[in-house]
């Protein structure tokens, strides 16, 4: 887990990236509180190791308190290509009475030729061999969105993959217009809907409305929605507020609701409530504070939960997380792209690049996390000058689009919200 704060300058005619500082996740210690103790209590410690020249968590140790001694307890070890995308991820067991590590699972990953994930495995050791459990096969489109996501699981009777559930996925303008979740059918042989999600957005492209609907096989038809879920944004377009609804005795009722709070641009407190109808008020349930560093690190996270009788806060869980800094590096490139464009940014779902005219020959897009890992690759044709590039499927944080062609090339900094 690798985070670089950035320090970018935007000139008329050239895009200077300054120095950057690299900080990797050494570990984090977990916290569980103890009543009799009144204080938290020191448990559990995650310590990630680095190959790849220090940009890939290639292994993840957990260790446990047992008295005043730290003892191993399970472990992830991870795998890439040569692309740094990750390919296998094994978590081991440990065997204290071999006093050595057993296999248990492992997810595996295969790419496209675009660099998307086009199928996610996962296998348990049975002792002899690796086990199929479940597979998900991905299509996407030409832009790179997800529209579809076919899910098989291990039918015991027979050992194969067999089909479970499908979801797709509709965009128009490359925002997200619905998505249908499907199961599969055994005395059908096809596969039979389930449900509707319909999204709406604002002016910024953030979506600010989910509509669930559910099929009715008597009509052969959606139903009015029956869920529903309202998103609010502050002028960062940050979402601020989530408010779940049901539908019921003629009207929306109130069940759950979640508020964002941010300092610098960074979540500082998620607060869950719940909507309590005999009261017509919402309730506290459970609120995570995180405090971060001046290199916006996280370096703490607390789990709460509301005591209804002592209208309290109560802890129960304590993570604090340490960073050191990997390497600082000078970098400055010359865009000839000058007058090239990217909005919105920050952005939520859809990314537009302008160029000032039409691209005079093939240009290659590729779409890096802020830890330096290739995330997707898009190849434009000649003769464009606008592209849409789906970004909704990534985690908020900061992304850098590297623009090539055989003549210049280019670095634009995004910031997905």
């Amino acid at each position: 887990m690798i985070k670089k704060t950035l320090c970018i300058a935007l000139f008329t005619f050239s895009l200077m990236l300054c120095g950057q500082t690299v900080f990797k996740l050494d570990s984090i210690h977990q916290y569980s509180w103890d009543d009799g103790m009144m204080d938290w209590r020191f448990d559990t410690r995650d310590l990630y190791t680095y190959d790849n020249g220090g940009d890939k968590e290639t292994n993840l140790l957990r260790l446990n308190l047992n008295g005043v001694d730290w003892v191993n307890f399970y472990q992830f070890n991870k795998d890439y290509n040569g692309n740094n995308d990750l390919t296998q991820n094994i978590q081991q067991n440990w065997n204290a009475g071999l006093m050595d590590w057993q296999d248990s699972s492992r997810e595996s990953y295969t790419y496209n030729g675009s660099n998307l994930l086009s199928v996610y495995e996962y296998a348990i050791w049975n002792g002899a061999n690796w086990m199929i459990f479940a597979d998900d096969q991905y299509a996407y489109d030409g832009l790179g969105n997800q529209i579809e996501d076919v899910r098989r699981d291990l039918d015991f009777t027979f050992m194969t993959l067999v089909n479970t559930y499908r979801s797709t996925n509709n965009y128009s303008g490359g925002l997200q217009q619905y998505n249908i979740y499907e199961e599969w059918r055994d005395f059908l042989n096809d596969w039979e809907n389930v449900e509707k999600t319909d999204f709406s957005y604002d002016g910024n492209n953030n979506m600010i409305l989910s509509e669930v609907r559910a099929w009715q096989t008597m009509s052969m038809d959606w139903s009015d929605p029956y869920k529903r879920s309202q998103l609010s944004y502050n002028l960062s377009n940050q979402v601020t507020e989530s408010i779940e609804q049901t539908f019921g005795s003629g009207m929306w009722n109130n069940t759950t609701r979640a508020l964002f709070s941010y300092t610098d641009g960074n979540l500082t407190e998620l607060l869950a409530q719940e909507w309590n109808s005999g009261l017509t008020a919402w309730e506290n349930g459970t609120r995570q504070l995180r405090t971060f560093d001046t290199d916006d690190n996280e370096i703490e996270l607390i789990y709460e939960s509301w005591d209804d009788i002592g209208s309290v806060w109560e802890g129960f869980l304590r993570l604090v997380k340490y960073w050191s800094p990997v390497e600082t590096l000078g970098v400055s490139i010359e865009d000839s792209w000058a007058s090239t464009k990217a909005y919105p940014n920050p952005v939520s779902s859809v990314l537009t690049i302008s160029f000032n005219e039409p691209l005079e020959e093939s240009t290659e897009v590729e779409i890096y996390s802020i830890n330096g890992a290739l995330i997707s690759r898009i190849l434009l044709n000649a003769g464009v000058n606008e592209q849409s590039v789906q970004m909704s499927y990534l985690n908020s944080g900061t992304y850098l689009l590297k623009l090539t062609s055989s003549k210049r090339n280019g670095i634009l900094k995004v910031v997905k919200k």
